[in-house]
């Protein structure tokens, strides 16, 4: 690794704002992931850096992005909490570093190490108010010591990296449940329009909504904003 590139407090600003200004302009998660893990294999010069997310449902940590495009790493199995150098990280909230994944017991894909040259690992947790969401590594093709301001770093990227994916991730929920919100006041003002037109109950209307739906493969949505939409012109 790069020495002068990780230690560099300028590129590490300069990451956090690219991440940062990029925000605005991803909605999928999968993006954003993918923009992180870009910018913080530009500041550190890792071999590797990837995120492993938290499912909280299994307990187990799943690659969700890698800058580089690896058929062996990005085919690794899940991580399970608690298990191995990442599993760890996010089972403490704390960061952890191997000099050799190679040859560390704690590690436990020293075969896809082996195969893709990894040797130094530094692992930080992305948590936000104390909560894991998931885990930064960056592993290195030789030996590297890593520092203190190395851990703080990749700690500062990790810290921001979790807020703006846990800021998007709830700006992606609202959304959704807005859209919902409003694709059920479309269908509900078409139930009225086809209650007072065919003197229908509610629930009538309802099922004629949705049996058009089916029928034609559209969204209940949709079928209703054809309602609306054809009573302006009776």
């Amino acid at each position: 690794m790069d020495q002068s590139k990780f230690t560099d407090t300028n590129k590490l600003l300069e990451g956090i704002a690219e991440i940062s200004n990029a925000i605005m302009d991803h909605n999928y998660l999968d993006d954003l992931l993918g923009l992180i893990v870009s910018v913080t294999a530009k500041i550190t010069g890792s071999k590797i850096c990837s995120i492993l997310l938290l499912d909280k449902k299994k307990n187990e940590l799943v690659l969700r992005a890698c800058q580089k495009d690896s058929g062996s790493y990005s085919q690794r199995a899940n991580t399970p909490l608690g298990k191995g150098v990442a599993g760890r990280v996010a089972l403490t909230n704390k960061p952890l570093t191997s000099l050799d994944v190679q040859r560390d017991p704690r590690y436990i894909n020293k075969k896809i190490a082996i195969a893709e040259g990894l040797v130094s690992l530094l692992s930080v947790p992305m948590s936000v108010e104390g909560e894991v969401i998931g885990v930064i590594n960056c592993y290195t093709s030789e030996a590297h010591e890593f520092s203190k301001e190395d851990i703080m770093t990749l700690t500062t990227v990790a810290t921001q990296a979790a807020v703006l994916f846990k800021n998007t991730e709830l700006r992606i929920m609202k959304e959704i449940i807005q859209k919902e919100l409003d694709e059920r006041k479309v269908i509900d003002r078409a139930k009225e329009i086809l209650m007072d037109k065919k003197k229908i109950s509610g629930k009538t209307a309802f099922e004629l909504i949705r049996r058009q739906s089916m029928n034609s493969r559209t969204s209940m949505a949709k079928i209703a904003e054809s309602i609306i939409l054809a009573s302006t012109f009776d």
